[in-house]
């Protein structure tokens, strides 16, 4: 059986092709009679509409595009589908395209990438104001940010200075021996600078309280579990004298840190403390206090932000959200 067009449509339903595009497409220059005649035709042949001819014709494919730096980690596995959640309640599809190298950024600063194809681009912990040319991503098409602050788009972010400020105080209310595990980012034109920002608040917190911090307690480690397990039983085997406290810049790296220490007979909560950021929803089983990022929320409210800015028939007010972070007690502070 051959496919029914839009042609075959418009024959049965004795209209022409062009008042089937725009009863498919929603438009409101056509009778109520012609109307009726086309929707009947529709579920008659059982006529499903092509989503890339539609958008050939309306300029709109139903479809946004979202650009993250990576794909394999907790805080993008969330952020995706919390993203995918609001697109399914306003009937949109959606594409992924991961910007994990300079090629990669290549093809991005051509306009005629299949990136700007859709309706729309959410971007994701990426620093447009180093990727693209005076700041700007070569697109017509609405843009909002996430996890990213901007003067020139739609943005929705996280204050990361003030999530190390927030680790300082509560590891200060235990003890003022104070240690971090942080992540050093590469200095690269893809480098979003959160992890370094959160080092920043810490310290910062610690001068305007008078408490000296060395350097020397700044330890680093990959973005790997095991990475920072070895790093903290190297780092608490060295310790004197507890207790002491443990500001470690991702939840990934306070697990590490808990287990190091149950793995050393120490106890979590008394002898070492530890506070961790992200909120990943693994963190209460193994009892870690986490400063939370509101990803959900923050995914959600930019989705809304950017299918508004595209279904607007007038450009509205670009909007920077500012969430707050979420402190999350539990046993290990």
């Amino acid at each position: 059986m051959s496919k029914i067009t839009i042609k075959d449509v418009a024959n049965k339903a004795n209209v022409s092709v062009g008042t089937v595009s725009r009863v498919i497409n929603g438009e409101k220059n056509v009778s109520k009679e012609n109307w009726q005649k086309v929707v009947k035709a529709i579920e008659e042949l059982g006529y499903v509409p092509n989503t890339y001819a539609r958008g050939l014709v309306s300029g709109k494919t139903k479809s946004i595009s979202i650009v993250v730096p990576m794909i394999r980690t907790d805080f993008y596995d969330r952020l995706i589908n919390s993203v995918d959640s609001v697109l399914i309640e306003n009937n949109y599809e959606c594409s992924i395209f991961p910007l994990l190298s300079e090629y990669r950024l290549k093809k991005f600063l051509e306009k005629s990438s299949l990136l700007y194809h859709s309706d729309g681009i959410l971007m994701s912990s990426l620093p447009v104001h180093k990727l693209f040319k005076d700041g700007s991503v070569p697109t017509d098409k609405p843009v909002v940010l996430i996890d990213m602050e901007s003067e020139q788009y739609d943005c929705v972010y996280i204050d990361n200075k003030q999530i190390g400020k927030i680790a300082a105080k509560i590891l200060l209310e235990r003890s003022s021996d104070l240690y971090v595990m942080t992540f050093v980012e590469p200095d690269t034109i893809f480098t979003s600078g959160v992890f370094k920002k959160r080092l920043d608040g810490f310290e910062e917190f610690l001068a305007a309280n008078d408490i000296q911090f060395s350097s020397s307690k700044i330890f680093h480690s990959e973005l790997n579990f095991h990475y920072a397990l070895n790093e903290a039983m190297s780092i608490l085997n060295k310790v004197q004298k507890f207790p002491v406290g443990f500001f470690a810049t991702t939840d990934l790296f306070g697990y590490g840190i808990v287990m190091a220490a149950k793995n050393l007979g120490l106890d979590v909560g008394k002898d070492v403390f530890i506070v961790g950021v992200d909120g990943q929803p693994w963190t209460e089983d193994i009892g870690l206090t986490t400063i939370k990022q509101p990803i959900e929320e923050m995914s959600e409210l930019a989705t809304n932000i950017l299918i508004q800015k595209i279904n607007s028939v007038s450009i509205p007010a670009r909007k920077s959200v500012r969430f707050d972070p979420l402190v999350i007690r539990r046993m290990s502070a």
